[in-house]
C-alpha cells in the first residue's frame, strides 16, 4: 500500500500523472509560500511534520473544483483535498508578489487519489511562466 502510493506519486511529479496541484514560491517570512490546492475556507493550517503554513487556494485561482481524495491515498492533511480543472484549456495559478530578475523556485506534487471514483490516471500538461 504504501509502495504504491509512493509509486503513485513519483510517476505523478515525473510524468505529470496526477491531479492535484501543490505550488511552492518564495514570498512569505521564511521564504516560501506552500499552497493546498482543494483546501476549503480561507484558514491555513501548518504541517505537523514538515513545520511548513500551508494556505488554501482560493487566493491563487478562481478556476476548478474542490474534490475529496479517497480515504485509502490519503496521507497526511495536504493529501486529502484536490483541486480538479475538468474545464477550459488553461487554468492558471497567480503567484504575486514576485520580484523581476530573481529566481524562483517551484516546486509541485501531483496526487490524482481517485477522487472521481474512476480509477484512471488523468492526463494533463504543465507550463510555467508569465504569459498566460
Amino acid at each position: 500500500m504504501a509502495s504504491r502510493w509512493l509509486l503513485l506519486l513519483l510517476l505523478g511529479v515525473a510524468g505529470g500523472g496526477g491531479g492535484v496541484l501543490q505550488v511552492h514560491g518564495q514570498v512569505d517570512s521564511l521564504g516560501f509560500i506552500s499552497i493546498d490546492c482543494g483546501l476549503l475556507g480561507e484558514t491555513g493550517y501548518m504541517d505537523n511534520t514538515t513545520k511548513l503554513w500551508y494556505t488554501p487556494d482560493a487566493g491563487y485561482t478562481d478556476a476548478g473544483t474542490n474534490r475529496n481524495i479517497s480515504p485509502e491515498y490519503q496521507a497526511g492533511k495536504s493529501w486529502r483535498n484536490v483541486r480538479s480543472f475538468p474545464d477550459g484549456a488553461r487554468n492558471c495559478y497567480t503567484l504575486r508578489s514576485l520580484v523581476f530578475g530573481l529566481k524562483y523556485l517551484i516546486r509541485a506534487m501531483f496526487m490524482h487519489g481517485n477522487y472521481d471514483g474512476l480509477k484512471k490516471w488523468p492526463v494533463f500538461d504543465v507550463h510555467i511562466g508569465v504569459n498566460y
